[in-house]
């Protein structure tokens, strides 16, 4: 059956104002004011960024979510149709705040994020309605660890079985557990889900395992059917049933980090859509998160699929031995 959507996003949009270039002392010292670099708003949260890359790669994505109606609902809307995703199934809502998110980032290129309250600002179960996550192709949580009201409400599951039963496939991210829902929240989740996309430090968070390859066997062991540790500047480990390799990371200076996990995770999805083969699904999810960090934010660096491929072609990988 010909679906509507290549792609439904459900999980985290807000808005982020990213503070470049923090000193260290920020950070150290009792001073009280500091200098930094050109502060900036966009898009953030990991379902609003992914929906943004994968739209810039160029998929018919759409993001299935709740913003408020005021000036920050009203950004991030705008800015999600600028870039081309389709805005048909966001919620606005007069009983909405959404969250706002400061950014600083280090002249490293890490970040540190400070993360504003946001009242009812997550999917219910009752918007789950037929002829919504049954259309899509595929249904990206963007994350696990942060699905707000759906996990308060136990309801991810029900969302995931429309698409599922629909002949979906599900791609999960993963963030980490602010909310306190424990490592084991998912146990009964992981059976539904293709692909799970958990860096390092969450899949430790989860299994308590060390070793990339035994956090792949932990979900595999509980029906997850493909699994892609993020494993920052040491590459990503792919490990399913049929097949295990390593990808090796790109040698990048990064300006700022921020996203670059949520990118790799649409770069997988859109290099997923093309049909290619699984290494070079996961090489060209390595290359999009990578080519995110030469920018500031989380979302605004890769523009299109040319993009990624023409860094691919001219930015050596880094040989990692294993």
């Amino acid at each position: 059956m010909e679906k509507k959507y290549d792609v439904i996003h459900i999980g985290e949009s807000n808005l982020d104002i990213t503070v470049p270039e923090v000193p260290d002392e920020f950070f150290t010292e009792d001073a009280s004011t500091f200098g930094c670099g050109l502060i900036t708003d966009g898009c953030g949260g990991d379902a609003a960024n992914q929906a943004l890359c994968v739209a810039s790669l160029g998929d018919h994505n759409a993001l299935f979510g709740r913003l408020d109606n005021g000036m920050t609902g009203e950004r991030i809307y705008s800015l999600m149709k600028e870039r081309g995703v389709d805005t048909s199934l966001i919620i606005r809502d007069d009983n909405c705040q959404t969250r706002r998110i400061i950014v600083n980032v280090r002249k490293d290129g890490s970040h540190k994020f400070l993360v504003g309250k946001g009242v009812n600002y997550g999917l219910h179960q009752e918007d789950i309605v037929p002829g919504t996550l049954d259309q899509t192709k595929i249904l990206a949580l963007g994350s696990l660890f942060a699905m707000d009201t759906l996990d308060t409400e136990h309801s991810v599951s029900y969302a995931l079985k429309f698409c599922k039963d629909a002949g979906g496939q599900i791609v999960a991210d993963m963030t980490g557990d602010v909310h306190g829902l424990g490592p084991k929240f998912y146990e009964d989740l992981y059976e539904q889900i293709d692909y799970l996309v958990p860096s390092w430090d969450e899949g430790f968070y989860v299994t308590g395992l060390r070793k990339e390859e035994e956090m792949a066997d932990y979900f595999l062991e509980r029906g997850v059917g493909h699994v892609i540790i993020k494993l920052g500047d040491q590459g990503s480990f792919f490990k399913s049933a049929k097949e295990r390799f390593y990808t090796d990371p790109y040698v990048v200076e990064p300006v700022d980090t921020t996203g670059c996990g949520d990118n790799f995770t649409a770069g997988f999805i859109h290099a997923y859509l093309k049909g290619l083969p699984m290494k070079e699904c996961v090489q060209f999810a390595s290359a999009t998160g990578a080519l995110n960090s030469l920018g500031l934010g989380a979302n605004s660096y890769v523009r299109s699929e040319e993009m990624v491929l023409d860094f691919m072609r001219k930015t050596p990988v880094r040989k990692i031995l294993r």
